[in-house]
């Protein structure tokens, strides 16, 4: 079975602890109306007091208003339900006077809306009514104060009324600029999560590149070292080769014959001629002729430095056939890139080689 939810009913205010007040205000809307309105009432109350009021805005631009003082032990929740009793009758046309209790209320209808009412707590005088009359604009003579009839009640809250206090409170989230602003802060909120995560994830990163670079740099510096024991082994071990001195060098020089003199050459005769005889053949020399005796080049020079050797020999004037005689050290091991020139005298060789390291 569905449960079916009772609904409150409705708790009338008594004409007497309510007050009538009809305002002349800007043209406003929507609760900005609403404000101005509880402005305008808030000199109907003492300082510090609750107000409750209601509120309609007719054609002309006024605002009829009922305000009165909620008690102090009613809740808000129990306070939305209170409506002025006048607003839970049915609506009259003209002039009529309702029975209020012991009290009596005068009533003043035009088109359909209650333009001025007046309360008393016992019936109203001839004067009393004849005032009345004349606030509502009307002839006393015209309008002679009726019989006391008692109101038709609706049962129901009404329709064009808005309330002030009375109402609940609004809810602050229900408009777009709520709206936008919720869909901002979750812009904001998601868009700070991503980063996080971004962040974290290019933590996570870094670290993992940074590890990586540390295992590498590990390697490097394992190999370095074992470059350098390899290094120092090899020196150890280059330190232990023979090395060839100069005495060495001079030696393998002298060996190679280069300081050695030339084959001798005989000289032809000063006085000989060559004459053909018969049968065109070639007179030998006399057997007495002198025989030129070669000479030996000698050691001008010696500079052996950074693997570099350099020589310079003396040879006699003339003795150009020397040339021949040093391509011998061409043929020696441990000598290479020989390079021969002659001075600008022509009287010295110099011979410069590059030695091998054993």
């Amino acid at each position: 079975m569905k449960r079916m939810l009772a609904r409150p009913s409705l708790v009338p205010i008594e004409r007497s602890e309510l007050r009538h007040v009809t305002l002349k205000l800007p043209p406003l809307k929507g609760r900005a109306l609403q404000s101005a309105v509880r402005l305008q009432l808030l000199p109907y109350v003492p300082a510090g007091a609750r107000l409750a009021f209601a509120y309609r805005e007719h054609s002309d631009g006024q605002i009829q208003t009922w305000l009165w003082q909620p008690a102090a032990d009613v809740q808000a929740r129990e306070l939305r339900q209170h409506w002025p009793r006048p607003l839970l009758e049915q609506g009259g046309q003209g002039l009529r006077l309702l029975a209020r209790g012991t009290g009596s209320e005068a009533q003043h209808w035009a088109d359909g809306e209650l333009r001025l009412t007046r309360w008393w707590p016992a019936g109203p005088t001839e004067q009393d009514w004849a005032l009345f009359v004349r606030a509502a604009g009307l002839q006393p003579d015209d309008h002679p104060c009726p019989a006391r009839s008692s109101p038709v009640e609706l049962g129901a809250a009404p329709q064009q009324w808005l309330r002030g206090d009375n109402l609940p409170t609004p809810d602050p989230w229900a408009g777009w600029r709520w709206q936008a602003a919720g869909l901002l802060l979750g812009g904001l909120v998601a868009f700070g999560i991503g980063a996080h995560l971004q962040t974290v994830r290019q933590l996570h990163d870094d670290q993992a590149l940074l590890t990586k670079l540390r295992s590498e740099r590990e390697q490097a510096l394992g190999q370095r070292s074992r470059y350098l024991t390899l290094r120092a082994d090899f020196d150890a071990l280059s330190a232990l080769a023979p090395r060839s001195s100069q005495l060495e060098l001079l030696d393998k020089v002298v060996s190679s014959g280069i300081l050695a003199a030339a084959p001798s050459l005989p000289a032809p005769a000063a006085s000989a001629a060559a004459t053909p005889s018969a049968g065109n053949a070639i007179t030998a020399p006399p057997p007495n002729a002198p025989v030129t005796t070669p000479l030996a080049p000698s050691l001008a020079e010696w500079d052996y430095r950074n693997g570099q050797l350099k020589l310079a020999l003396d040879i006699p004037e003339g003795q150009l056939v020397m040339l021949d005689i040093t391509r011998r050290i061409e043929r020696l091991q441990g000598f290479n890139d020989v390079r021969i020139g002659l001075d600008s005298t022509n009287t010295s060789l110099i011979l410069n080689m590059r030695v091998a390291t054993p």
